[in-house]
């Protein structure tokens, strides 16, 4: 009959016959110093590219049509705009830009941002596939005629529509 032991001595052993195997593969050969010129080097990884991976991602976002919309008496916009800039907001309007091609996969972490004058002006809503919203509290901060472009944040050199959309005070709700 064969019996375990559990004695703090022999699992002292085992700790110890692990460490010696350990050390004896780490060491080095007796003629490792004397190892050929030739001998095949290990290669340095390569670099992290921070490029798109899509071959959609780096093309500019071109503007088919803009327009402005009230907000109030509108469910959908009111659920997008949220609580907070109908709180504030005296007459709020949402600004709708249609793209001419569908944005893609939106899963990503970036997203595309509405410009008006090559400002950010809010935080866009995206509505797969082609359309985004941007909610101002009022039209007071609107030119006579603005241009309007769509870039995705945080790559906006590659990305900047190249034919601006007007959107003209005649045009506002």
């Amino acid at each position: 009959m064969s019996t375990t032991s559990n004695s703090p001595a022999s699992r002292l052993f085992l700790v110890a016959a692990a460490c010696l195997a350990l050390t004896g593969c780490s060491e080095e050969p007796k003629g490792a110093a004397e190892l050929p010129a030739t001998a095949p080097t290990t290669q340095a990884p390569a670099p992290i590219r921070a490029e798109p991976t899509s071959p959609d991602a780096a093309r500019p976002v071109e503007v088919l049509r803009v327009s402005a919309r009230k907000v109030r008496g509108d469910a959908e916009l009111t659920r997008m705009a949220g609580p907070a800039l109908l709180a504030r907001a005296t007459d709020p309007i949402a600004i709708e830009v249609q793209t001419q091609q569908p944005l893609g996969s939106l899963e990503r972490s970036s997203s595309p941002e509405i410009y008006l004058n090559g400002e950010r002006v809010g935080d866009t809503w995206a509505v797969p596939p082609d359309r985004l919203f941007v909610f101002l509290p009022d039209a007071t901060s609107l030119k006579d005629a603005n241009e309007v472009t769509v870039a995705w944040l945080g790559n906006e050199a590659q990305t900047r529509s190249t034919r601006p959309a007007t959107l003209t005070r005649q045009m506002l709700p």
